[in-house]
């Protein structure tokens, strides 16, 4: 699910990824919540200094470009609600197994995606543990405030520094938010009109999945999904808000790339899958999110010529054929 910020606004439009109830075999109990974290993080302080280029793409760029994926655990204190050190582990290796995937992915497209995440090392530099202030919502689907969104975003820019860009060799980065209870995973991606603002991308990776009856994590494919959303790719299903997303290629999508990730993340029976990912990265997606340079689907879908790979736009960018003399758009 990826949720979209109209300029000088935070708010967000809900589209839910998989929202039909589903049925379930595995069922986990609830991690009980214990404090066994450092003292909280101070206030975040926000300094971001985007280029202009970067103004269309946001903090992080196409798969084919080093990237950096920090971590950063949610404990709510008023409520109790925080991540364990099992809990954390678990999500870490779902994170483990989400990037090989994505590796494995983009290798079958001739591409070495390098992505740094936390490999659970002592004092990693891609693990950070934040004592929230503004309240969680979650549910099904997830609303989390206004304030909450900025305050990830200055989490965000506090955690962006020159020494983690200096150590990884790269300035792209991309942020996992994991909130600490149920609600529907969702992606905050910048988007080219958007100009410099919400310049930080990150996904927000709920601890459980909101439609399980009982308390069921959410899959590594659901957070290779969201991970996928921070590089361009868009939803396919049919509450897509992305300008291209019509009937028409959701139903070639269902018909031709029934596994296709950013279509559903559940398997055929409706279920969340935990040994492995057994999805597809089909070739719109790869184009979407720069693996290769062309796709069957730009030859079937008119809309999609105004895809630009990497880049979120909330309508179709002008084509040549729209300009005018005085640099104006024709309407």
């Amino acid at each position: 699910m990826m949720k979209k910020r109209l300029a000088a606004l935070l708010a967000a439009a809900v589209l839910l990824c998989g929202c039909m109830p589903h049925r379930r075999i595995q069922t986990l109990p609830a991690m009980p919540y214990v404090e066994e974290q450092p003292d909280p993080t101070p206030l975040p302080t926000p300094e971001p200094d985007p280029v202009s280029e970067d103004a269309l793409y946001g903090s992080v760029r196409l798969l084919d470009e080093p990237t950096v994926l920090v971590s950063v655990y949610l404990n709510d204190a008023a409520t109790g609600s925080i991540w364990t050190a099992d809990a954390r582990e678990e999500a870490r290796q779902q994170v483990a197994m989400a990037v090989d995937w994505i590796t494995e992915e983009a290798g079958r497209y001739g591409v070495t995606a390098e992505l740094y995440y936390d490999d659970g090392g002592t004092d990693s530099p891609l693990c950070h543990t934040y004592s929230v202030r503004s309240r969680l919502q979650g549910g099904a689907p997830s609303m989390e405030s206004d304030d909450f969104l900025n305050e990830m975003d200055a989490v965000c820019a506090t955690l962006d520094t020159d020494d983690l860009r200096a150590r990884y060799g790269t300035d792209r980065v991309g942020f996992l938010i994991f909130l600490p209870v149920s609600g529907t995973s969702f992606t905050m991606a910048h988007y080219a009109d958007d100009g410099e603002d919400f310049f930080y991308e990150y996904s927000c990776l709920y601890r459980f999945d909101a439609y399980a009856d009982t308390a069921e994590p959410e899959s590594p494919a659901t957070y290779a999904h969201e991970i996928l959303h921070l590089f361009g790719a868009p939803d396919y299903y049919a509450e897509s808000g992305d300008f291209f997303v019509d009937e028409e290629l959701t139903a070639y999508m269902e018909n031709n790339h029934p596994d296709e990730i950013m279509l559903s993340t559940y398997t055929a029976e409706g279920e969340n899958l935990y040994t492995a990912i057994e999805k597809e990265l089909g070739t719109l997606t790869a184009y979407c999110v720069g693996l290769t340079d062309t796709c069957p689907e730009l030859q079937l879908f008119p809309q999609l010529a105004a895809v630009e790979p990497g880049i979120f736009r909330y309508e179709a960018a002008p084509g040549p054929q729209d300009w005018i003399g005085d640099g104006s758009v024709a309407v």
